[in-house]
């Protein structure tokens, strides 16, 4: 207790107490997360249709309740059926009447990274891929996050992928995909939606885990190796330097140098607004409006996996620094998180327990 002084536990915070509940999921179940699949916990990502919430573990079912139902912690969900054939869904992001999925695929011994759309029918869903990728993986893909962005006059939708980290280059664990510009991993492409064309975006990424864009304004946070868990700007045709640069360290014995990285200013890379040492195990961020409390003015929150808790963040207005950050203890695993304007409420998906974590300012 002594580590975590000042730091508050969930419903308090440090300048407002909230309310704070958790909806159980039932449908929910276990399966392997992380690097090496060693974790059993219960993985899901969300998104919001007009009125309702669409829950999607990571086996690819597809589940509806009302908002409204879901505020007041009630537990029946209805199904949607699908035309979506994999085991391993990353994220979802519905635009309008559409819902966008990243997945992956397996054919043979290979993975593949595929991102499809479906118009949204509550009764059935049928996609069809707008993004397949071409590189055989032969372990598991991380990252998979999906934004939308306007670009000049065409609309896109931002895609991350994440670098193989598991695949390891000699003695250092490095892989080379994030600087080479004929691979897709470790980038964020961009796909036009007028002809599903595509093109990366950014380059020299590990692995993205949260994405944001607003009002062009496009930030991600990306899991770095041994600490070093960033907080990006994202800028087209930026290079923000993995496996050369690194604020953390490399997972190599302590008799075999060398154990850093290089700087990312001496090497001409775009630099990270924040890095986190030790590393969080940084998820997603979102913006919370100024409606929600008095104290939250200008404010994005930031979700952590191993670290348990929520931060949040208020950034300068050129988004190049950090102001300040509050971290606020949860409890569990959160990997997806959603801010609903109308109920003043944030969503979360809590992995330990599959569950909805619900916090309410009432006030």
């Amino acid at each position: 207790m002594n580590n975590d002084y000042n730091v508050k536990f969930l419903p308090k915070t440090q300048f407002a107490v909230f309310d704070f509940k958790k909806n159980k999921l039932p449908f929910v179940l276990n399966n392997d997360v992380g690097y090496l699949n060693i974790l059993r916990k219960k993985p899901f990502v969300f998104d919001i249709y007009d009125d309702y919430v669409i829950v999607v573990p990571k086996n690819g079912t597809f589940h509806y309740q009302d908002l409204k139902d879901t505020i007041l912690n009630k537990k029946k969900f209805n199904k949607i059926t699908s035309n979506l054939d994999t085991n391993n869904v990353l994220d979802i992001f519905i635009d309008d009447q559409v819902i966008y999925v990243s997945y992956v695929k397996k054919i043979d011994n290979c993975i593949f990274l595929y991102l499809a759309k479906s118009q949204i029918d509550l009764i059935k869903l049928n996609f069809i891929d707008i993004f397949k990728s071409n590189e055989c993986m032969s372990r598991n893909i991380q990252s998979g996050r999906i934004q939308k962005m306007k670009y000049y006059d065409d609309y896109f939708i931002l895609l991350a992928t994440a670098a193989d980290i598991l695949n390891p280059n000699k003695n250092s664990k490095q892989d080379l995909k994030p600087q080479n510009d004929k691979s897709i991993y470790g980038k964020i492409i961009s796909i036009n939606l007028k002809n599903y064309n595509y093109s990366v975006f950014s380059k020299g990424h590990r692995n993205i885990l949260g994405l944001s864009s607003i009002n062009n304004v496009i930030l991600s946070t990306e899991n770095g190796p041994r600490g070093g868990d960033e907080i990006n700007r994202i800028y087209k045709d930026k290079n923000y330097g993995w496996p050369i640069a690194s604020d953390g360290n490399k997972y190599v014995k302590d008799d075999a140098p060398p154990r850093g990285y290089k700087d990312h200013q001496d090497m001409n890379f775009e630099p990270p607004i924040f890095s986190f040492i030790p590393s969080i195990g940084i998820s997603e961020i979102i913006k919370i409006d100024n409606n929600f409390d008095k104290n939250w003015q200008n404010n994005y929150l930031i979700g952590s996996l191993f670290g348990k808790h929520i931060y949040r963040v208020r950034f300068n207005e050129k988004f190049d620094k950090v102001n300040y950050f509050e971290k606020i203890f949860v409890g569990e695993r959160i990997r997806d998180l959603k801010y609903i304007p109308r109920y003043s409420a944030v969503l979360m998906a809590l992995e330990g327990t599959g569950s909805i974590g619900i916090l309410l300012n009432k006030n």
